[in-house]
């Protein structure tokens, strides 16, 4: 009696002739996703940077405007020559000067209350911004105009925007011109 050879269809005859197939489809499909999500993780560290650096620029604009309703608000002190307000890029002091400006008992007069306002000012700008530093300066071209510079460390910048040398912003930060008109007494 002979015997019949159960017939085998064309997809059992290729998966005899290619064992493990499925096998490397499924390395080539894990390869693929994982390029997928590194290139997925690489894009939110650098959206959570540049999040850091937005963050560390609108500080920087708080804080400029803050010195800048501090000057308007003291015309004496801001309309002299030099003004009371200018200064350079060194620290704040860890002692406030005196007499203190603070509390109801104050009596403070313009240039006081000018010391006092840059103190409180540069102290802020340490707290808030990594490496923070600023200065304020009158400009030469236009009269009765302050100049404010905040500059600090931003060291997530690839191509940072090289400031005017006008402005001698410190090396390696990130800086920020603010300029403020004086009111006239």
């Amino acid at each position: 009696m002979l015997m019949r050879r159960p017939r085998v269809s064309r997809a059992q005859r290729v998966q005899r002739v290619q064992p493990g197939f499925s096998m490397i489809e499924a390395l080539v499909a894990l390869l693929v996703l994982s390029l997928g999500l590194l290139a997925l993780a690489g894009f939110q560290v650098r959206v959570l940077v540049d999040s850091v650096g937005a963050s560390n620029q609108n500080l920087a604009i708080q804080l400029a405007g803050d010195l800048a309703d501090r000057i308007r608000a003291n015309p004496a002190a801001a309309a002299t020559t030099p003004s009371r307000y200018v200064t350079d890029w060194s620290a704040g002091s860890t002692n406030g000067p005196r007499p203190s400006c603070e509390g109801l008992k104050a009596a403070c007069n313009a240039a006081e209350l000018a010391a006092h306002d840059l103190w409180n000012w540069k102290r802020a700008i340490a707290a808030a911004l990594p490496g923070g530093a600023a200065d304020v300066r009158a400009s030469a071209t236009a009269g009765g105009v302050l100049l404010m510079h905040l500059a600090w460390d931003e060291p997530a910048v690839l191509d940072p925007i090289a400031p005017d040398p006008d402005w001698q912003c410190p090396t390696g930060k990130a800086c920020l011109e603010v300029s403020v008109a004086v009111p006239q007494p």
